[in-house]
């Protein structure tokens, strides 16, 4: 979360700055697909700078 909280203060204010933090499961010698990943977080950046989290429902 603080990498990705560092990545997105620094980046140009000329739109709007999302992110997400996502759980990929891989299986021995499966091709990685949208159905092993899980997005767990959302990331915003308001007008203030600070970046706010939102914990995406399962």
């Amino acid at each position: 979360m603080d990498e990705l909280r560092k990545a997105m203060r620094g980046m140009s204010d000329a739109g709007a700055v999302l992110g997400r933090i996502v759980h990929s499961v891989h299986g021995l010698g499966a091709v990685p697909d949208e159905t092993t990943r899980r997005e767990i977080f959302r990331a915003y950046l308001d007008a203030a700078g600070s970046v706010r989290f939102e914990r995406v429902a399962e």
